[in-house]
């Protein structure tokens, strides 16, 4: 499956969308992503949070959403900063 490329901030976006019509996550107005570092054929980014925070239970329930996003976005690589990149740029 071929994912689509999105900048972080579409991507947050349409993640935000997508959960919002889950069960629980009604009240959300705030997800972030993280970047992967070693991602080897899988998904280059994660669900860090969301705000505000939802019961761990209400995120497992959305845990097919969220495998379903990862298989079919990418984050953008120019989006991509790893915690040992910005220790260089410091």
């Amino acid at each position: 499956m071929t994912r689509e490329t999105r900048s972080s901030t579409e991507l947050q976006s349409i993640i935000l969308q997508s959960l919002k019509v889950c069960p629980g996550f009604e009240g959300i107005h705030e997800v972030t992503i993280q970047p992967r570092e070693h991602c080897e054929g899988g998904t280059n980014w994660t669900l860090a949070a969301v705000r505000p925070r939802v019961e761990g239970k209400v995120l497992r329930g959305a845990r097919d959403t969220i495998n379903f996003l990862q298989r079919s976005y990418e984050l953008d690589q120019a989006d991509i900063v790893l915690p040992r990149q910005m220790k260089r740029r410091a």
